[in-house]
């Protein structure tokens, strides 16, 4: 049921920049897992070890150490908002991620929204969410985990 690489759409925000507009990339998934399953992927320690990398911290603040892709040192997260096993808000490093997860039948849908983007650095922050979303998408399916070095080449196409 998954597809991999599938791409982020660029949709306008609805906030303004104060120096112009902003927009937000909007992804969609769809597994054929329970969303507890899904949620744990995307949340627990020991499996974002496996498709991420090593999580730190404690009390709504973590250091995510990336295993591979665009950015190479920690990485400082902030929960803003848990509602398990449906909604999470995060900041990271300062930008805003949400990520909604609906079950319907044996369907988990997940929903991941970047907000905030100004239009001239979305072509280089979306193909990033995307290699994440296919990291995740490969580690639920079992199958080799993708490689940055093949995300780059998307920018044009988060335009």
């Amino acid at each position: 049921m998954t597809m991999m690489s599938m791409l982020g759409e660029v949709r306008p925000e609805h906030d303004r920049a104060a120096d112009g507009e902003l927009v937000l990339l909007h992804y969609l998934r769809s597994f054929r897992k329970p969303v507890l399953e899904v949620w744990s992927a995307a949340t627990d320690r020991g499996q974002l070890a496996h498709w991420l990398g090593a999580v730190s911290g404690g009390s709504g603040n973590l250091t995510i150490e990336p295993m591979d892709g665009p950015i190479s040192r920690p990485v400082a997260v902030r929960v803003g908002h848990c509602q398990a096993p449906h909604e999470l808000i995060v900041h990271i490093d300062g930008c805003l991620l949400e990520v909604r997860m609906t079950q319907v039948g044996v369907v988990t849908n997940v929903e991941l929204i970047r907000r905030h983007v100004s239009p001239a650095d979305a072509r280089e922050i979306g193909p990033r969410w995307q290699y994440l979303l296919d990291r995740l998408t490969a580690y639920l399916d079992y199958q080799p985990l993708p490689q940055w070095a093949d995300y780059p080449k998307r920018a044009d196409e988060y335009r």
